[in-house]
């Protein structure tokens, strides 16, 4: 396996960006095991929701692989202000271990293919590609 296309949902778009993020950790390790105990904060930008949804996902990808934090619970808060979008996430986990977080397959990447963020029958749907 070299890619996995994942889409997630939301009533609203911000829950369809946590759900997106939790989709992402959860290509890599078991979520359910994850507690809740470190707090963080990410920020990112995007001028279309595009760009926005693949800054979100890399910058909670590399919460993971750089700062070895595995994070489970997302409140995303996203604005849009002169022409761009931002967004705000309280973002709940901690530090990744392999045998309590059952580690499956690591995430290389994400990508631009295929990458859509769309409204259909009143909720939000993201679609986006990892390279594993």
């Amino acid at each position: 396996m070299s890619d996995a296309m994942v889409e997630a949902y939301g009533r609203t778009l911000s829950e369809a960006f946590a759900n997106s993020a939790r989709a992402l950790i959860n290509i890599v390790c078991d979520i359910s095991k994850i507690d809740l105990g470190k707090r963080i904060t990410i920020q990112t930008t995007g001028f279309d929701l595009v760009s926005l949804l693949y800054n979100w996902l890399e910058k909670v990808l590399m919460a993971l692989l750089v700062d070895n934090l595995a994070l489970a619970k997302f409140q995303v808060m996203i604005e849009r202000r002169k022409g761009s979008y931002y967004l705000s996430s309280a973002c709940g986990g901690e530090a990744f271990v392999g045998r309590k977080h059952h580690y499956k397959v690591e995430v290389k990447a994400i990508t631009y293919h295929e990458m859509k963020v769309t409204r259909s029958k009143g909720k939000f749907v993201v679609q986006f590609l990892a390279d594993l």
